[in-house]
């Protein structure tokens, strides 16, 4: 087992599916933070109950807030609020802030279908 596995708390799935990011970034006055609302087509690669690994033209710095709209399932939607972890060339990996029901639920039944990545 190597170093990145020991710090992973959940295991990776592959899930090849388009994403919609949008940037979250201070409001003017500073106080309070504010969606973007043009969103940057994103391609994710694998996601866990953590977080997930992207793909996209545009890149982030580390620490980075988003918005992400992932279909989870066909026609159903689910949003959820991540922060970059990393960020490589055109790839980025997000932890999820919070993890709603639908979130967990969608990649539960995503590991049932599918064995982890392999390293």
């Amino acid at each position: 087992m190597n170093y990145i596995d020991e710090k992973r708390k959940f295991n990776r799935f592959e899930f090849q599916k388009t994403v919609q990011v949008f940037p979250v970034l201070p409001s003017r006055s500073g106080n309070i933070f504010e969606v973007q609302k043009k969103p940057i087509d994103a391609w994710v690669n694998d996601i866990s109950e953590g977080g997930l690994r992207f793909e996209a033209a545009d890149s982030f710095d580390p620490n980075f807030l988003l918005k992400l709209n992932l279909e989870m399932e066909e026609e159903k939607s689910v949003e959820v609020y991540g922060k970059i972890i990393w960020s490589r060339d055109s790839h980025c990996g997000v932890r999820f802030m919070l993890v709603g029901q639908e979130l967990r639920k969608g990649i539960r039944a995503i590991s049932k279908k599918k064995d982890p990545p392999s390293e």
